[in-house]
């Protein structure tokens, strides 16, 4: 039997022990699995976890086999990077032959080269192949999604992928750069985080802050020595993942700042409606309304459909949220942070994940931190605030459109035993968590929420995991279950639903990552546990052992 089936079982028995078989309001169909950290992943009874894809593995079909042990520029360029996120999932359209396929995007954060080079030491030729992003066809073959080899769709976007700069800002003298006067293209994706895909079938990427990344590589091309260069990274940018010959485009509308995820929906007239987090301590939370509605499908046919729009800013009034609109000029827009503080906006504690859910709520994970100065409000109430939470946004009338909404938090992170715990949680949770960072809603309305702890791990004692929230009657909200706990030092990358919701789809990021590890001496070798291999990112599909909907 291959180790990861067998790791799998052993997995599932351990966490059969963990709890009684005792009913969770809200999460009925869950049973807890432990929490303390270890050195392989858990998941709940009753589910089975497959593995999809690891860092190193086939993404683009030139991609040679992966050595660790003698990392090579071109071949990173075309696999599975160091570190991932699952941004998007997408179906295309049905084939002949009646196979459910599906397009997964995922971005390519960070590398850090004491985990993923033998020589401990910064290689940026290699690294700038292992940022940016995959795209990856899947298949659902003998009952589980697998990766296919060489897909229509699948490949890299690096660090040198040609993007297109669109929008209000296009062409302002702050984009330009020598290789590039015009100030219309730039060249890679660089520290994306989260992202979505849109009702129109394309792919919203939220790039971060790359300022790291372009001082490291600074004796690599004269580009990333110019000031200018900076300013052509923290947007959003829009992918056609069905269209393989699609050139990635940077939409300026939306502003310029370190972005943590996206989030896509509809006004009640139909305009697309994108919600944006600010990677920042005191991170803003931001919303874009276009001008018009969609036009078909694809990149081609809403080539401009994000070019246009009011740009706005939260800002906490009580209990409610009121949209503070941003100036459309191109200084706004390409330092949208200063013009947001200007407005007056509301910091939130390290905001992180959205997800919308059908009936109209928007979820946001706040991972948590001390904000200098500290500002209490009713959707940030506490002044230091290490185990984050969840905040539940409700917009006037159900409209996305709408200049206001009402808010309030769902839950508060930490360990509810601890004297002086200001930790709250629904009825009957057995379980805690702390650094809430990515979410995604069920057909249940049941918010499923990714922690991302880090070095936290070491205080708090348990591990980073996937839980399961209930949102609906009072009895039940905020009432959480462990459904899948992963390997030390390892956080949760995304989730997302397949169209059916049988399938959760997830990254298992940076495992044995912890302080003072380095690539000979990691703090475990997940997935496979083989001596002369490091510990991999990897994404994994969560479903039910008998299948059936997991949201169902």
């Amino acid at each position: 039997m291959p180790i990861l089936c067998r790791r799998t079982l052993l997995a599932t028995s351990a966490a059969a022990l963990a709890w009684p078989a005792a009913a969770q309001p809200g999460v009925s169909d869950i049973l807890d699995v432990s929490q303390p950290v270890l050195l392989d992943d858990r998941i709940a009874p009753g589910y089975r976890r497959d593995v999809l894809l690891r860092w190193g593995d086939r993404v683009a079909f030139n991609a040679p086999p992966w050595n660790p042990h003698l990392p090579d520029a071109e071949a990173a360029a075309t696999q599975f990077g160091w570190d991932a996120r699952l941004a998007a999932i997408i179906a295309p359209p049905p084939a002949a032959d009646g196979i459910p396929r599906l397009v997964a995007v995922f971005t390519h954060t960070q590398v850090d080269p004491r985990l993923a080079f033998p020589s401990l030491l910064p290689n940026p030729a290699i690294e700038m192949g292992m940022v940016g992003a995959s795209v990856v066809n899947l298949e659902f073959l003998g009952g589980r999604w697998v990766v296919v080899d060489g897909g229509f769709q699948a490949r890299r976007l690096t660090a040198t992928t040609l993007c297109r700069i669109s929008g209000p800002a296009a062409g302002d003298a702050r984009l330009r750069t020598g290789e590039d006067p015009a100030g219309m293209a730039a060249r890679g994706i660089l520290a994306a985080e989260g992202g979505s895909a849109t009702l129109w079938r394309t792919v919203l990427l939220a790039e971060g802050d790359a300022a790291g990344q372009i001082a490291a590589w600074g004796d690599l091309a004269p580009r990333y020595r110019e000031a200018n260069e900076s300013n052509r990274f923290g947007w959003v940018v829009e992918v056609d993942a069905l269209d393989p010959t699609a050139v990635p485009v940077k939409r300026t509308a939306l502003g310029r700042f370190p972005k943590a995820d996206v989030a896509v929906t509809r006004a009640v007239d139909g305009r697309p409606v994108v919600y944006m987090t600010e990677a920042r301590r005191d991170g803003f939370l931001y919303r874009f309304v276009a001008a018009r509605a969609p036009d078909g499908e694809g990149l081609a046919a809403n080539g401009a459909l994000l070019d246009e729009g009011a740009l706005s800013v939260a800002r906490v009034e009580g209990a409610s949220i009121r949209w503070l609109r941003l100036p459309a000029t191109a200084a706004a827009l390409i330092d949208a942070r200063i013009a947001a503080e200007q407005a007056g906006a509301t910091p939130f504690d390290s905001p992180s994940g959205l997800a919308l859910a059908p009936d109209g709520r928007l979820f946001l994970a706040c991972r948590g931190g001390e904000r200098t100065p500290a500002r209490l409000d009713s959707l940030n109430p506490r002044p230091i605030n290490p185990w984050g939470h969840v905040v539940e946004i409700v917009p006037h009338n159900r409209d996305h459109g709408a200049e206001a909404a009402s808010g309030a938090v769902l839950i508060l992170g930490g360990d509810p035993a601890q004297p002086g715990s200001t930790a709250r949680y629904g009825a009957g949770s057995r379980v805690w968590l702390a650094a809430p960072a990515v979410l995604e809603v069920d057909a249940r309305g049941r918010l499923f929420i990714g922690t991302a702890q880090g070095s936290l791990q070491r205080t708090t004692g348990i591990a980073d995991g996937i839980y399961v929230c209930g949102t609906a009657a009072a009895a039940t909200r905020g009432s959480i279950a462990l459904l899948y706990a992963a390997p030390r030092a390892a956080t949760i990358g995304g989730l997302r639903f397949s169209p059916d919701h049988t399938t959760l789809f997830s990254v298992v990021r940076t495992p044995g990552a912890e302080p003072g590890a380095d690539f000979t001496r990691p703090t475990t070798r997940w997935p496979a546990f083989e001596p002369a291999l490091p510990p991999r990112t990897t994404a994994i599909a969560i479903a039910r052992d008998r299948g059936g909907m997991i949201g169902g």
